[in-house]
């Protein structure tokens, strides 16, 4: 049977992107980028869509989307429409919501019914793409897609990336820009009330909670959206202990790869982490909340601290003034706790994300997609993207693009709903937006604070073929092994035991936790050069 048609195998944020501009990157061939370039930078060719339309007839092509439930998709969205008198082509989304993406991604690729264009991991669209799901753009390139080509030229890293064993590129990366995108974050009014210091350790984060606890009895104090990804309590956890961001993962200092679970904080994560649980102070359904319930959660005072998005710093409190409910409620970050011996980190925002924009193998005008993914790419088509009209949503009073000081602080779901604009799976340059953001006198101090913990992100792993297999053979398996012991381990339902914890140790080998960070550690040492 086909690959395409067996198991995908999906989860554990392993796969990291390229460094942020501080870290160049090497290519095969060892070309490298220069420390402050990143894509948002790159000389731009012309675009294939400014002076002429991409088809004589009008083309519509079907477009895969998570739907973010802040920003509901919309057909009428200016900035398509200004797309479709430049272009004569149309876009049509087919959205669902961000909870299902991944499992309706998987299911579209396995049955090879991809939309014309998906947002995938490159890692599969350099997979799948071989075997017939996702269209080769190395042949269109040359004649076709000038922006493409500009981009491959300026920077072989990121052609490195997208190119698959045979040689064909199979999606175009999505530019994410500096810098870095999660703090912690706590109600600074409830802080302020009970006289209590931002806590710089667990211990101190223990009591903060305990406090809050007292005076709010009804309320878990601590709560997270999920429990793996950058923002799950599992990673943020373990960061804090064992100092590796998540099960398997790179280490700063060393700049290898190690499992948590080896390091002695693991042990101490648990403990820590069914304390807070045992007393109430982590949110008693932590392991199965949605998004939806986290926020709620957070805005209406049954919760006060939690690891997310920096932008929700204001996002929240913006919202709480607006439903007004809480009076005086104001969150803000508090530092990045770590235990003793544990240097606190955040690793930067990867340069390209892991997924790109792919086109599928069975579009109809395969030509025109290609001109038109061409253009999306390019300044013109990037910047109804990414900054939206300008005039309307953006202008360049100051020189370079920034949003309209009208749309007030942190205007992202007026962005998103309303105009379509830096939507997550549509915008290709979200460098571009944020370089445009204004950022409120409390923003800009986040940033201060916070960049002192930011290290490079660690470069994409591209993996071979057979690394590829063995990462589908036992990467989920693993992670739904980790997460229901550790889950078990947290809420009491296994005691953290030496011989448990050996157990469980023993059975992360025998699933190939070891096998897989090897294999890491392996196509890190080759995308790096040395």
């Amino acid at each position: 049977m086909n690959r395409t048609f067996r198991k995908m195998g999906f989860g554990l944020s392993l796969l990291a992107c390229l460094s942020m501009a501080t870290a160049a990157c090497s290519n095969g061939n060892g070309g490298s980028a220069k420390p402050d370039q990143s894509p948002s930078a790159a000389p731009k060719a012309e675009s294939s869509g400014t002076s002429t339309w991409l088809s004589e007839k009008p083309v519509t092509f079907k477009w895969f989307v998570g739907e973010r439930r802040e920003a509901p998709i919309r057909d009428d969205w200016q900035i398509f429409q200004e797309i479709f008198q430049k272009t004569n082509v149309k876009v049509k989304f087919e959205a669902v919501p961000q909870e299902g993406l991944q499992e309706k991604r998987q299911i579209l690729i396995a049955t090879n019914s991809v939309t014309d264009f998906m947002p995938v991991p490159h890692a599969d669209a350099r997979l799948y793409g071989q075997e017939g799901v996702f269209l080769d753009l190395a042949p269109y390139i040359e004649e076709h897609a000038p922006n493409m080509k500009k981009l491959f030229e300026t920077y072989p890293h990121v052609k490195h990336v997208v190119t698959g064993a045979d040689g064909g590129i199979y999606s175009i990366p999505i530019v994410e820009g500096i810098g870095f995108n999660y703090t912690w974050i706590a109600r600074q009014d409830l802080m302020d009330k009970y006289n209590l210091e931002a806590p710089k350790n667990p211990e101190e984060l223990y009591e903060m909670l305990k406090t809050l606890k007292k005076e709010h009895p009804d309320s878990y104090p601590f709560i997270t959206p999920n429990v793996s990804g950058p923002i799950g309590l599992y990673t943020i956890m373990l960061r804090m202990f064992t100092g590796i961001e998540g099960y398997l993962q790179m280490e700063p200092d060393s700049g290898e790869y190690q499992f948590a679970g080896d390091h002695p904080g693991f042990k101490e994560a648990l403990q820590y982490m069914n304390k807070l649980y045992a007393e109430e102070l982590l949110d008693k359904e932590y392991a199965i909340l949605t998004g939806a319930q986290w926020e709620e959660r957070m805005l209406t005072g049954k919760s006060f601290v939690t690891y997310h998005w920096k932008t929700r710093n204001e996002q929240l409190t913006n919202r709480a003034a607006e439903a007004g409910m809480i009076p005086g409620y104001e969150v803000d970050v508090i530092p990045l706790p770590a235990a003793d011996g544990i240097k606190p980190y955040l690793f930067s925002r990867e340069l390209i994300g892991q997924n790109g924009l792919a086109i599928s193998a069975g579009v109809k005008d395969k030509v025109t997609a290609v001109k038109f993914l061409d253009y999306l790419l390019g300044e013109e088509g990037s910047d109804y993207l990414a900054l939206g009209i300008e005039g309307k949503t953006y202008d360049r009073s100051e020189g370079e693009p920034k949003f309209l000081e009208s749309l007030g602080p942190a205007p992202y779901d007026q962005l998103r709903g309303e105009w379509g604009i830096w939507y997550t799976d549509v915008n290709l340059d979200n460098g571009k937006s944020r370089l445009a953001d204004r950022l409120t006198e409390k923003a800009q101090r986040i940033e201060e604070q916070y960049m002192p913990y930011v290290v490079p992100a660690p470069n994409l792993l591209v993996l071979t073929e057979e690394e590829n297999e063995l990462r589908k053979e036992k990467l989920d398996n693993l992670t739904v092994y980790i997460e229901e012991k550790m889950t078990e381990f947290v809420t009491g339902r296994s005691p953290i035991t030496d011989e448990n914890l050996q157990d469980f140790l023993e059975q992360c080998k025998k699933l190939g936790a070891y096998e897989l960070k090897d294999i890491y550690n392996a196509a890190h040492k080759r995308g790096s050069g040395s």
